[in-house]
């Protein structure tokens, strides 16, 4: 794990690449590398630079930006490639050798054998940058769910690219300017949708894709994404019933879980207490020949905190238990730290970064945790929405749409979300954009006046032919898509890698999820009995009590922090004259913050904290809004 920066530019730009390599110095304290790019004629094409975090092969024979032996090919990457051991055992019979131990020189060796065409065959987490000397061209590929960050901006003297955008703006390259699609998009879900980023100008290469860079005339540009995975691809096979979809599961889980392990450092387990999280240790103490460690993080709020199971779980299988209390003082006084660490705005993410650091002062490096579970196995409500209101897209278009346009009239941001839901071609992503929408589209005009882009310029919902999936397929691809790509899996790397931690999630592996979208839709929803899928397959390793137990969902407790130790940081922050900067209607940020305080029906504290969380973020990164910008243009968008 690491973080990896370059230019491809006519020249090396080695001040700008050394400055954005610095700055990402918490995600790989170990090693730092630099090379500069040349053409077959010798010329200068830019340089990569790279920040190591060492997992596997701790010799200096893991040291990146890494050479092939023939010197045709450079690479600087980050994350992990799960299969590399088996991949390296086929190239060694082709008569392909290695000098190292890793992962790093295996995927390098299986590019310079199959070209681009390597990428499909990788199992794992990873954002990559390659040059090929030979063809005078660049490369920049991303993984199938986009576990890892991979942004890239096109400038007048060439292409920048990073593992974080405010490395991006460390070159000095880039203005620091909200881009105004990507700021209702926040204000939408509370993230910004990729391929936009929150400044104007960067792009995330969409997950899945690689993307080829070349010389055209005197610039350098970008070209299209060209997909090489999917999250879930359709098959004809005959969908399967809960004992034998369970069956199936618990193999792929088991066989996952023991390649999430494989490291030379030590590796710990989040637990929650929940399913997911327990599934993951009980497996992961099921593969291992080693004592694990368990972490979990309680609150004195009784409602949130989920001690007791974790606990429990932990004794079971013996782990080394850690508990990390956490008060709304202890946030308090963590805010300056988490948001000198946030890469872009996030509602979300604050437990990823009080955990990671609690884990960190342990000495561990990698640490598993169970994200991906509600997407894969219908834990979610847009899951239960969708399978209730499937009957109503049976009837005319313009009776949905009526009733859709009489909902979004109504002040009530739950009836807003109804209008969303009923606006949408689909049962599956109108129940997803609904249970995601955070500011409905009449509050997100009036919060960005003037500046407010139209819906239809902003959307960026991954294509999706439906006829090719069942009812909750659809909506598990539109989450895992959706809400964890641009969500929790943004915000895990950041705030993990924010205290130079790897973190793994096993249930995010192409194999898991073939396993899980096997069974037919009935095996997924069961009244009153949660993920009732991964349960059967965990039914001999967990407590039945565990397994029965509803979904509580792990977050902070914001609704009572904020009406008691945050307010005063909250309210000084909404009543402050920089809303202006950040391009929002004073009005309209004063009305959502006293409509919390009085608890207006709908308004919880998402929706303020949000709005906080982006003026903070804005202020710590010097970021403004320009209103004479009314849109930009994507260079980069999803493949189909």
């Amino acid at each position: 794990m690491c973080g990896i920066t370059g230019a491809f530019a006519p020249d090396s730009w080695r001040d700008r690449v050394k400055a954005m390599t610095d700055s990402l110095r918490h995600r790989g304290p170990d090693d730092v590398g630099f090379v500069e790019l040349r053409s077959r004629e010798g010329a200068i094409c830019g340089s990569f630079g790279h920040r190591r975090l060492s997992i596997l092969d701790l010799s200096t024979a893991g040291h990146q930006p890494m050479m092939w032996r023939d010197g045709r090919f450079s690479l600087t990457y980050n994350g992990e490639i799960y299969n590399y051991l088996e991949l390296r055992a086929k190239l060694e019979q082709s008569g392909e050798w290695f000098r190292s131990t890793g992962d790093t020189e295996v995927l390098l060796g299986s590019w310079a054998v199959h070209g681009p065409n390597a990428l499909a065959n990788l199992r794992g987490m990873f954002a990559l940058a390659l040059w090929d000397r030979d063809l005078g061209k660049g490369y920049l590929a991303r993984d199938a769910f986009g576990i890892k960050p991979l942004y890239v901006a096109e400038t007048s003297g060439g292409v920048l690219f990073s593992s974080e955008i405010r490395s991006l703006l460390a070159s000095g390259a880039l203005n620091r300017r909200l881009s105004p699609n990507a700021l209702a998009s926040y204000l939408c879900t509370g993230s910004v949708a990729e391929p936009a980023t929150i400044i104007d100008g960067v792009f995330a290469v969409p997950a899945g894709c690689y993307v080829e860079v070349t010389r055209s005339g005197d610039r350098v540009v970008v070209g299209q994404p060209i997909r090489f995975a999917s999250p879930l691809d359709p098959t004809d096979e005959e969908p399967l019933g809960l004992a034998a979809a369970g069956s199936q599961l618990r193999d792929a889980l088991r066989d996952s879980v023991r390649h999430h392990l494989l490291s030379d450092v030590p590796v710990a387990l989040f637990l929650s207490g929940g399913l997911d999280s327990s599934a993951v240790v009980a497996v992961a103490s099921e593969v291992s020949d080693r004592r694990l460690e368990s972490f979990t993080i309680t609150f004195a709020e009784a409602a949130y905190s989920e001690a007791a199971p974790a606990r429990e779980v932990a004794e079971k299988f013996r782990t080394q238990h850690h508990e990390i209390p956490l008060s709304g003082h202890d946030l308090l006084n963590a805010l300056p730290d988490v948001f000198a660490a946030m890469d872009q705005p996030s509602l979300d993410g604050l437990n990823t970064y009080v955990v990671s650091r609690a884990v960190k002062a342990y000495g561990i490096k990698v640490v598993l945790s169970g994200l991906g579970g509600d997407e894969l196995f219908a834990g979610y409500p847009s899951f239960h929405r969708a399978n209730y209101v499937a009957p109503l897209w049976k009837l005319p278009a313009n009776v949905r749409r009526f009733g859709a346009a009489g909902a979004s009239r109504l002040t009530d941001i739950r009836a807003e979300k109804v209008g969303v839901m009923l606006n949408n071609p689909s049962p599956a992503l109108g129940a997803y954009t609904a249970s995601r929408t955070l500011f409905g589209d009449r509050h997100v005009r009036a919060l960005m006046g003037s500046a407010y882009p139209s819906p239809e310029d902003r959307d960026s919902t991954d294509s999706l032919e439906e006829s090719r999936y069942s009812l909750l397929q659809q909506v598990s691809i539109y989450e895992l898509s959706g809400y964890m790509r641009n969500t929790l899996l943004r915000d895990s790397d950041v705030f993990s890698m924010a205290h130079g931690l790897e973190l793994r999630v096993p249930f995010v592996d192409r194999e898991v999820v073939r396993a899980a979208a096997r069974s037919a839709d009935a095996a997924k929803l069961k009244r009153g009995f949660p993920k009732p899928l991964l349960a059967e397959a965990m039914r001999d390793l967990l407590p039945p009590a565990l397994l029965g137990r509803p979904k509580q969902g792990f977050t902070l407790p914001f609704e009572q922090w904020m009406r008691r130790e945050l307010f005063p940081e909250v309210d000084a922050v909404l009543g402050s004259s920089a809303v202006n900067s950040v391009g929002l209607s004073t009005h309209s940020m004063g009305a959502v913050w006293q409509d919390f305080q009085q608890r207006r029906s709908g308004m919880n504290w998402s929706r303020p904290w949000a709005l906080y969380t982006l003026m903070r973020w804005a202020a710590q990164n010097g970021v403004y809004f320009d209103r004479a910008v009314a849109t930009e243009r994507i260079p980069i968008t999803a493949a189909g």
